[in-house]
């Protein structure tokens, strides 16, 4: 009997002393976070370690290679991210060709150093108590449908100009992956 009491309060002691130290209890995972997560891999060129941090759907059917090939030229000449802002999360149990299960699909708008105005949405699996990246797009910006803020002045279309052979071919591969934002080239075929 003295045992238990001593254990019970010895258990207490050590609960007291936690509560008192300021740990507290590991915050709840959002898809936002980790979505922000994996776009800061992205975001820094590391798409090895965005490949690592993906949902096993996309692992299936996408290397480490080939998501650089597909996301590195329509990112990278985008430049730095100036500033990204959550624009809107969507819970789903159902995503095309996957069974039913637990996504989420988390749309930011976003501004580039290169690209004033721009959408990213990033669909995410919950896999293992952590949401991993199933897709990834960059696209036109989903404040119409989100809310920019009205301080940050949407910018004009820049004016066709004549690209260089590299950015015809960027926006080509931009175009049949379909992304739409890619330069306005005059001199295009």
């Amino acid at each position: 009997m003295l045992r238990k009491c001593l254990a019970a309060s010895l258990s207490a002691v050590a609960l007291g002393a936690l509560i008192s130290s300021g740990v507290a209890a590991p915050l709840p995972v959002t898809p936002d976070s980790d979505a922000k997560q994996w776009l800061l891999f992205i975001d820094g060129g590391d798409y090895a370690k965005g490949w690592v941090r993906a949902g096993s759907p996309f692992k299936a059917q996408v290397t480490a290679a080939v998501l650089q090939g597909k996301i590195a030229p329509v990112r990278e000449p985008l430049g730095a991210i100036l500033q990204r802002r959550l624009a809107k999360v969507t819970y789903s149990s159902t995503a095309p060709g996957l069974p039913d299960g637990k996504y989420a699909i988390v749309q930011y708008s976003s501004r580039f150093a290169n690209k004033p105005v721009a959408g990213e949405t990033v669909w995410l699996d919950f896999e293992d108590s952590h949401w991993l990246v199933i897709g990834y797009l960059i696209g036109p910006d989903v404040a119409k449908t989100a809310g920019w803020p009205a301080d940050i002045p949407a910018p004009a279309a820049p004016a066709a100009r004549n690209c260089s052979h590299e950015e015809l071919v960027d926006a080509r591969i931009a175009r049949m992956n379909g992304y739409t934002n890619g330069p306005s080239c005059a001199n295009s075929p």
